[in-house]
This record gives structure tokens, C-alpha cells and sequence, in this order.
């Protein structure tokens, strides 16, 4: 598998949703789905030796449409996501401003700080893989949430629930406007586009588990207004209809990959 999760160890869950690493032994493009979350991300060149060298930094914002990357042969990346609405909190950012962005090189190393240096000068990928966790740990001791903060994470969980928006005031005690310009700041997204989101990655999920009857059952039991709907939403988030998904990962159970220039 050139992808997969590793223990998070000590690293803060409820800031931290996962550390990943991905290996291409040759050339590979991958699909790219919209997450709304945000990356730390180092990627080096792993030799025949097993060091690695030419250690790349990048910092990747939340993105609202599909793309590709590709991953150089020989290449290891190594990331770490944090849940939605946690990344800006860490990185002391402001999430809108990263929208569709990937932040590379010098400009990554000021988002993350002076742990970055750990990660630059790594000789191994286990000593990549402790800096990286290091530099995690660090920039979510440091997290100061502005205020309303508790409620666009409580907004994020229902969301993700299946909770509609218009719901959404009552359920968090906050109103619909405050909530659309706190998830804005703290995520990156509208409010709009982060609930089109992840209803997307509920359909996706469920169709790859093969449980539901039909594409008409499917697109009801996650909230689209029909069938036609899905597929617009489908076509706009992933690229594919909902007939045609093979190709692509869910993205609530394999790492998006940031694109780097």
C-alpha cells in the first residue's frame, strides 16, 4: 500500500485527526478530493540507502474542488491533517486566505516555525516522521482559537452528521450568520460549500460500502433533493458521476495528497 495512517501516539486527537505517509516507487498521479481540511506536509527523496534527502516543507489549505498531483518516484511524503477547523487555530492563519493554496518552501517554514529546521536536515525517514510529529505537537500546544471557535466546531460535528444548515442555530445556540462568518475564518469554506462537502464524502462512502439499492435510495438517505442533484454535486466535488467512482479515493478514509508546484 503506498498509503497509510500511522498511531498518532501522543499527538493531540482532538486536534490531530490523522498522521499519514505515501511512498511512490514510480511516477504517480492521484486524484485529489476537497476535505476542507488542513495539511502539514514534508516530502524528501528516500535513496537506495534508506536516507533521505532534498526534504520539501509545505503548508496545504482547504481546497473546494477536485484536483491531480503528482508524487516523484522514489518519493516519501509524510503529513499530518488536522481536523476541520483546527488547522488555522495551530498554524496561526487565516484559514479563507489559504483557500485552494499550497504553501511551499520558505513560506511554509515561517507558517510552522523554527521546528521546521528538524524536518529540513532529517537523514533518515524515521527522523523525518519524529520532526514532523514534534513540529505537530508544537503548533497545537500553541493554538489560541479566537472566539467563537467552540461553536464552529460543534457546527463541523453535526454537519458531518447529516445535520442540515437551517438546523443548525438551534442546535448550537449561535445564529446562522455567525456561524457562516466563523466558518469561514476558522475553515476556510462557506458554510454552504463545507456542508455540500462532506455530504459528498457520506455518498461516497456508502457507495463504495455497496449497501444502498439504488443511485435514487442513495441520493436520498444523504440529503440530496433527488438524483440529478447528487450527480451535479457529484460532478462538482469529485469530477465523476456517482455511476462512474472507482477511480476515487473517500476522503474520510484515504489522505488527499496536496498539490505541490
Amino acid at each position: 500500500m503506498p498509503y497509510e495512517e500511522l498511531p498518532l501516539d501522543h499527538l493531540p486527537a482532538e486536534r490531530i485527526e490523522a498522521l499519514w505517509r505515501y511512498r511512490a516507487k514510480m511516477v504517480h498521479r492521484q486524484l485529489v478530493l476537497p476535505d476542507g481540511r488542513i495539511d502539514l506536509v514534508a516530502r524528501g527523496t528516500l535513496t537506495a540507502s534508506g536516507r533521505i534527502s532534498r526534504v520539501q516543507l509545505a503548508v496545504a489549505g482547504p481546497a473546494d474542488r477536485p484536483g491531480f498531483v503528482v508524487a516523484p518516484a522514489g518519493s516519501v511524503t509524510l503529513g499530518v491533517r488536522f481536523h476541520i477547523g483546527w488547522g488555522s487555530a495551530c498554524l496561526g492563519l487565516e484559514a479563507a486566505s489559504m483557500r485552494n493554496r499550497v504553501v511551499v518552501g520558505r513560506a511554509a517554514e515561517a507558517l510552522i516555525g523554527p521546528v521546521a529546521q528538524s524536518m529540513l536536515h532529517s537523514g533518515s525517514l524515521d527522523e523525518l516522521q519524529r520532526a514532523l510529529m514534534d513540529a505537530a505537537r508544537t503548533v497545537s500546544a500553541r493554538a489560541s482559537p479566537a472566539a467563537g471557535h467552540a461553536s464552529v466546531l460543534e457546527a463541523v460535528a453535526l454537519l458531518r452528521r447529516g445535520v442540515p444548515i437551517s438546523a443548525l442555530g438551534a442546535r448550537t445556540g449561535t445564529s446562522e450568520r455567525t456561524l457562516r462568518r466563523g466558518v469561514n475564518n476558522h475553515v476556510g469554506l462557506s458554510l454552504r460549500t463545507l456542508w455540500g462537502i462532506l455530504r459528498f464524502q457520506r455518498a461516497m462512502a456508502r457507495l463504495q460500502a455497496g449497501t444502498m439499492p439504488s443511485l435514487g435510495d442513495l441520493a436520498a438517505d444523504t440529503g440530496y433533493s433527488d438524483q440529478a442533484h447528487m450527480t451535479r454535486e457529484f460532478r462538482r466535488f469529485g469530477a465523476f458521476t456517482p455511476a462512474l467512482p472507482a477511480a476515487a479515493p473517500v476522503v474520510e478514509a484515504i489522505d488527499r495528497h496536496p498539490a505541490w508546484p
